[in-house]
C-alpha cells in the first residue's frame, strides 16, 4: 500500500475506548502500526446492499484477502432502509462491527456517544471539503467519503410527450412542477406528475428540506436547539408537499417503483438512480425514456439542493483498527473510485471529483452547477427522532389526515421533547 503512513495518524485516544470498562485483563489489541506493517485479524464489515455496488465490492473483498492472507473478512449486506436501525441495535448491545458504511446524517448521534473512531487528519486534503464536513461532528471527521450525491429532478420523457409537454424543457421551478403535474395526472389518479418518496425518513428530510428552505424557513434553528417548522414557510412547504402526487399509490419500492412503471412522471432522487431505474425496467433508457434536470427552486426563493454523503467508518471499540483503516485505504484507491462511478453510479468525492469520468457527463455537469447550493440538512444528534417526526408530519399531510398547520405544530412539539 502506498499510503500506509496515514495509518500512523490514528490517535492513541481512538484506541483507548477498547480497554475493558470493568476489572480484569483486557483482550490483546492490535498495535497502532504492526512492526511488519502487515494487516491481520478477523474483520467484520457491514454495508447497505445494492446490486450494482455489491458487484464492485465483493470482488475487491476477495482480492484483498488473497493479497493479505492474514485477514479474514466477514461482510454483512443489509438493505439500505434497515442499516441505520441495525447499527443502532448493534451499538446498544455492544456488538458493533469493526467497519461499516454510514450515512453522514447519523454521525452526530454516534459520535456524541463515542461510538466512532475519528478518521485521520490527512483525509481532509484528499477529499472534497463539503463532503468531508458532512461526515464530521464538532470539528472532527468520523468517516471517509465514498458516495456523494446531490439531488436531481428525474422525469419520464415518454410521459411528458404523451401529455403534450416538451421532453427537452423540464420544469425549472416548483411552481412549474405543480403545473406540469396537473397535465400529467390522469382522471382516476392512477398516473401522476411528481410523486414524493413517502414513508422514508431520509428522503422525507431531503424533500422537505428543499421546500422549507426554498421558502426561506428552516426545519430546526441554526443552532439545532429548537424546531421551527410551524412558521409561514414551513406551513407553505407542507401544503405544497401535500398537493402533489397521490399518496394512495402503492409500490414495494415506493416512489422509485412508481417512476419505473410510469405511474409517476417525476421524482426527486440522486445519482445512484440512473443505474437503478434500468434494473427495475429494462425499457428505461436514459436520455430516451427518462432524463434528469437540476432540482427546481421556487420563483421567489433561493436554490436549495439536498445532498448526502455515505462514508466508511470504524468502531471506536474495534480490536484491529490498523487492519480496518488499511482495508478502507484499499477500497478508496483511485482505480476503485473510477470503477464505482462507472459501474455503480457511486461518486467518491476526491478532490477534483468534477473531472472524474465514468458517469454520464450531463449528471456530473448538473452536480457541479448545483454544488454551491448543496444542503445536507440539520446536523443534529437526534437526527433519527427529527426524521421520524418530519416523516409523520409529511405523510399525515399527504394522506389528508392533518392540515399543514397542525402537522407543523405537532412536529415542533415532538421535537421539544427530543432536543
Amino acid at each position: 500500500m502506498n499510503r500506509l503512513s496515514r495509518r500512523r495518524l490514528l490517535a492513541a485516544a481512538a484506541l483507548a475506548p477498547v480497554l475493558a470498562a470493568c476489572g480484569g485483563k483486557p483482550e490483546p489489541e492490535e498495535p497502532e502500526v504492526p512492526a511488519d506493517g502487515v494487516p491481520r485479524g478477523k474483520l467484520s464489515v457491514w454495508l447497505h446492499q445494492t446490486r450494482a455496488y455489491d458487484a464492485v465490492f465483493t470482488p475487491l473483498l476477495h482480492q484483498y484477502m488473497q493479497e493479505f492472507g492474514g485477514v479474514d473478512i466477514t461482510p454483512l449486506y443489509v438493505p439500505v432502509n434497515q442499516l441505520d436501525t441495525k447499527l443502532l441495535t448493534a451499538f446498544a448491545g455492544g456488538a458493533a462491527p469493526d467497519l461499516f458504511r454510514i450515512g453522514g446524517w447519523t454521525i452526530p448521534g454516534h459520535a456524541r456517544k463515542g461510538r466512532l473512531a475519528p478518521s485521520e487528519k490527512a483525509v481532509a486534503g484528499a477529499y472534497d471539503q463539503t463532503a468531508l464536513n458532512s461526515l464530521s461532528y464538532e470539528g472532527k471527521a468520523y468517516g471517509v467519503p465514498t458516495d456523494y450525491t446531490l439531488c436531481y429532478l428525474y422525469y419520464r420523457r415518454d410521459r411528458f410527450a404523451e401529455a403534450g409537454l416538451d421532453p427537452d424543457k423540464p420544469p425549472t421551478t416548483w411552481e412549474e412542477v405543480a403545473e406540469y403535474s396537473k397535465k400529467l395526472t390522469s382522471a382516476d389518479g392512477r398516473k401522476v406528475g411528481l410523486q414524493w418518496i413517502l414513508g422514508n425518513p431520509q428522503w422525507t428530510v431531503m424533500q422537505l428540506l428543499a421546500l422549507v428552505k426554498g421558502k426561506g424557513g428552516t426545519i430546526l434553528s441554526p443552532d439545532g436547539g429548537k424546531a421551527t417548522l410551524a412558521t409561514d414557510a414551513g406551513v407553505q412547504a407542507l401544503r405544497f408537499y401535500g398537493g402533489l402526487g397521490n399518496a394512495k399509490l402503492s409500490n414495494p419500492l415506493s416512489g422509485f417503483g412508481l417512476f419505473a412503471t410510469g405511474e409517476a412522471a417525476m421524482l426527486v432522487s440522486g445519482l445512484f438512480a440512473m443505474d437503478l431505474f434500468p434494473t427495475l425496467n429494462k425499457k428505461l433508457e436514459f436520455g430516451k425514456v427518462f432524463d434528469i434536470a437540476p432540482l427546481p427552486r421556487f420563483d421567489a426563493g433561493q436554490p436549495v439542493v439536498p445532498a448526502y454523503t455515505w462514508g466508511w467508518a470504524v468502531s471506536a471499540k474495534t480490536k484491529i483498527p490498523y487492519t480496518a483503516w488499511h482495508f478502507i485505504d484499499y477500497l478508496q484507491r483511485p482505480d476503485v473510485a473510477a470503477r464505482q462511478l462507472r459501474e455503480a453510479g457511486s461518486l467518491t468525492p476526491v478532490g477534483g471529483w468534477e473531472k472524474l469520468t465514468g458517469a454520464d457527463q450531463k449528471a456530473i455537469d448538473i452536480m457541479v452547477a448545483s454544488a454551491p447550493h448543496a444542503d445536507f440538512g440539520p446536523r443534529t444528534p437526534v437526527w433519527n427522532e427529527m426524521a421520524k417526526a418530519l416523516t409523520d408530519a409529511g405523510d399525515a399531510v399527504a394522506h389528508g389526515k392533518k392540515t399543514p398547520e397542525q402537522a407543523a405544530l405537532d412536529f415542533d412539539q415532538a421535537m421539544r421533547l427530543a432536543l
